[in-house]
């Protein structure tokens, strides 16, 4: 389940990719001509000249670290994999009981020792049985949908706080970062991190709403 959540989670903290682009072509203004080896003359298609792009300010936030380090992401987890522990051992449970019950009385409705009012009033506990079982089911699809609106919330977070936080760095990108195979950024320089900054920064006020 952790796996999941991370996964949820490396999904919806991508805050923007940052391309840069570094190409110029210098040349006449009238197209070149060129002589090829079969004495053919074939004519360079036009090519206009990039757009002069002012350099940038790029940081990034290491997203493993965050994941690991952000108390509000860390107490989501736990909650939510106790809930699912409790849920997934109730249900466990009383399916298994569910079906043990069920199984002894086939035997003894085959071997004639109910009767008719007997069996029709066990189904109708095995039914209600049954039912307290969809019910787990459905609690603990709700948790899932529960799981996303708090990692929304944390992604929220995250992002109000950088946007608060950039109001003094003024920087043009702020990028997330990951060691796992679909990060967007391959190679990142440490001098760029800000990750320690942002954890602080949102651990605090995380704590500090917590007392409240």
């Amino acid at each position: 389940m952790n796996q999941n959540f991370s996964g949820i989670l490396n999904i919806i903290l991508v805050i923007a990719v940052a391309i840069l682009y570094f190409l110029h072509f210098s040349g006449p203004s009238t197209p070149d001509l060129a002589v090829a080896t079969d004495s053919t003359v074939v004519e360079k298609p036009i090519v206009k000249a990039p757009t002069d792009i002012k350099a940038s300010k790029i940081v990034f936030v290491n997203l493993d670290v965050l994941s690991e380090g952000y108390d509000f992401l860390k107490d989501v987890s736990a909650s939510a994999q106790a809930e699912q522990n409790s849920l997934q051992n109730q249900y466990q449970t009383k399916g298994q009981k569910l079906q043990d019950d069920y199984m002894a009385f086939q035997d003894k409705a085959n071997g004639g020792l109910l009767s008719d009012n007997q069996i029709q009033a066990e189904q109708e506990k095995f039914a209600k049985r049954k039912d307290e079982l969809d019910q787990l089911q459905l609690k603990s699809e709700a948790l899932g949908e529960k799981i996303q609106a708090r990692t929304e919330e944390a992604r929220k977070n995250l992002t109000d706080y950088i946007n608060e936080y950039n109001k003094t760095g003024n920087y043009n990108y702020v990028l997330t970062y990951s060691e796992g195979p679909l990060s967007p950024v391959l190679l990142a320089d440490p001098s760029l991190d800000i990750t320690a900054d942002i954890l602080d920064g949102i651990n605090s006020q995380y704590r500090a709403k917590k007392k409240k």
